[in-house]
């Protein structure tokens, strides 16, 4: 692999930490720190998001039960996955990023022999996943095996919307001649083929397990031969059933795998042409939104493409989250604009909506989710559209979607009262304690004047300032003698003084033009944000900073608010500052949670989470170069 290293960037990495990701073409997975896959996850049209796992899975009778879901979404970054097992104790380990995208592996075993694995989706052949190992020498010290388990991804929600019946996790495993193994779980339809080159099959023949047995005790016991050329390649194609998985297979297994992998590098270290930011602090950070970021858009056909929240936890898509992933890539590279047209493409013509209003959540396949209304999430794909028009003059895809356009914002209208909108939940997913939300009014304001000015419409820049003014006239309250921009109101002269870290466009103002960033009002609201008065909002430590009562304790997306409101201000010593906490608190290859405990830094809510990054992404880029 020595020719892969002077031709690609690798970066090192900590051998402690979550498992690594992998990804393309709707393809997603991960591999733990002895190289051994621990989730290959593909799009289903029917169920949305499937997996082969070494997981468990979730306790169907915990789907309320917030402790539950958490402890299992924690396991997710703690599991031994299934693939090259040694007989031979591992005595050091050693990982790698290629071009940010691809997890390359390298274990010393004892007397000195040295296994290195690169794992990849081959993207010219997005069809299954390649494990390309390769040792110091020859012999019998490995064998292929582990838990095994085809099923429904978990859809693991703190706020549950309504479970989704999990298909049955019964499986068959066909064990061929010259190692081939084979996973299907029929009821679910979704079939799994493999091998791995120098692997001792068992008997031919089927062997029946379920999933259901606490013990969870099905293993591929291959024993594995290492051959004198000193490696062997573990491949796995995915279908709908055991003859699309098996094409899918010979696709890959046909082709040496150092040309697949040159393949797939060549298209990722292209992505990279241009970049200027690999001389800032945050470089790692940065790259790792842009690439998850990519391998969370899931093409579900020829035209359409879903933005997933993350590939392990919560394979769903949310509009507010895909919004972030989607502006970050838009404004990355150029040829990225073709992925947001597919984008928008999904969100308009494939996502189910309920009386011309989108849900909280979906599956990959556009099925709704959660059907809650959130004003915000209305907003998001209406200023997407706007945004991905205004970037590429595609004038085409506007005429394409403008009479939905014009249906869902006559929708929205029909529920104004006197400039205000009503919601049901928070952008926490939270229920509401008075139906008016400031940060949403704000996305609301914003959105309506870039669609008014994109359509010149008079119709749209008024109900922008009825807007305008009614967030004046109704948040605007007195809070322990200073004027603030209250969270939440009845409309009625009663306020909420909160600030939430899934809030950004309250931090946003100044830079939409809402206000100056000198404006009293909104500079007495950001500093109540950030500080012990936020209650259930702010909290204190050595990590300490805005986070939100839905997951109580420091967010990542509060460092990104953190961060706007410093660049904003012209607070250089506080962008230094926010700018070396993330660094702290982003994992070892670069991704930032959900949550973090505030007095440790270490991660206490979802290790995978594509919403953070791709808006870090997309503000400090723009904010760099003073476009925002």
């Amino acid at each position: 692999m020595d020719e892969f290293r002077s031709r690609y960037r690798w970066r090192m990495l900590d051998t402690d930490g979550k498992p690594l990701d992998f990804g393309g073409g709707g393809i997603n997975g991960s591999v733990d720190h002895n190289g051994r896959i621990t989730a290959v996850n593909a799009y289903h049209p029917v169920h949305g998001y499937v997996t082969l796992t070494a997981a468990s899975p979730f306790p169907e009778a915990e789907r309320y039960n917030p402790a539950a879901v958490r402890a299992y979404r924690a396991s997710l970054a703690n599991i031994a996955g299934f693939g090259m097992h040694f007989t031979i104790p591992i005595v050091k380990r050693e990982a790698w990023l290629i071009e940010e995208a691809t997890p390359c592996i390298r274990l010393t075993l004892e007397n000195d022999i040295a296994a290195e694995v690169i794992t990849f989706v081959p993207l010219e052949k997005p069809v299954g996943v390649v494990q390309w190992w390769r040792f110091s020498e020859a012999g019998h010290f490995a064998f292929l095996g582990g838990r095994l388990s085809v099923q429904r991804c978990a859809y693991t929600q703190l706020t549950e919307g309504g479970p989704i019946p999990m298909p049955s996790l019964r499986s068959n495993i066909y064990y061929q001649r010259m190692g081939t193994v084979g996973v299907e779980n029929p009821e679910l339809g979704w079939s799994i083929f493999m091998s791995g080159e120098g692997c001792v099959a068992r008997d031919d023949g089927m062997v029946e397990f379920t999933n259901t047995d606490p013990i969870y005790p099905q293993i591929v016991p291959l024993g594995a031969t290492i051959p004198p050329q000193n490696e062997t390649t573990l491949v796995l194609g995915l279908g709908l059933n055991q003859t699309e998985a098996t094409n899918h297979f010979m696709a890959l297994r046909d082709n040496p795998p150092e040309a697949l992998l040159q393949s797939t590098l060549d298209d990722w270290h292209k992505c990279w042409q241009g970049w200027r930011f690999d001389n800032y602090s945050l470089d790692p950070v940065l790259r790792r939104g842009l690439v998850y970021g990519l391998n969370c858009c899931i093409p579900v056909n020829d035209e359409a493409t879903c933005i997933i929240t993350d590939h392990q936890l919560l394979p769903l898509s949310w509009n507010r989250d895909a919004y972030y992933v989607a502006l970050a890539l838009l404004h990355w590279r150029p040829d990225m604009a073709e992925v947001i047209r597919r984008h928008l493409l999904w969100m308009f013509q494939v996502a189910e909506r309920s009386g011309e209003m989108w849900g909280r959540s979906y599956l990959v396949n556009g099925k709704l989710k959660d059907p809650a209304f959130q004003l915000d999430q209305q907003l998001f794909p209406l200023l997407e559209l706007a945004e991905y028009t205004e970037v590429t003059g595609d004038k085409m895809l506007w005429d394409r979607l403008s009479q939905q356009v014009a249906q869902i914002v006559d929708a929205l209208c029909a529920r104004e009262i006197q400039g205000l909108f009503p919601t049901d939940e928070t952008p926490a997913d939270d229920p509401v304690a008075m139906p008016y939300h400031l940060s949403s009014h704000i996305l609301l304001w914003h959105t309506f004047r870039k669609l008014a000015a994109l359509i010149e419409s008079k119709d749209l820049s008024d109900i922008a300032e009825r807007v305008y003014d009614a967030i004046w006239r109704e948040f605007v309250a007195v809070y322990e003698g200073r004027k603030l921009l209250a969270y939440l109101t009845d409309g009625a002269g009663k306020h909420q003084f909160y600030h939430d870290a899934n809030d950004l466009p309250l931090v946003l103002a100044p830079a939409w033009g809402f206000c100056p960033a000198n404006d009293p009002v909104w500079l007495a609201t950001v500093d109540f944000a950030f500080s012990l008065k936020n209650e259930d909002g702010y909290y204190p430590g050595t990590f300490g900073g805005l986070g939100s009562v839905h997951t109580p304790n420091t967010w990542s997306l509060g460092d990104v608010q953190a961060y706007i409101v410093a660049k904003l201000t012209n607070n250089l010593s506080a962008v230094q500052t926010v700018i070396e906490r993330i660094q702290k608190v982003a994992q070892r290859d670069g991704a930032l949670p959900e949550a973090y405990n505030a007095a440790t830094g270490e991660v206490v809510s979802r290790h995978w989470f594509s919403w953070p990054c791709a808006a870090l992404v997309l503000y400090f880029t723009q904010l760099e170069a003073g476009k925002a």
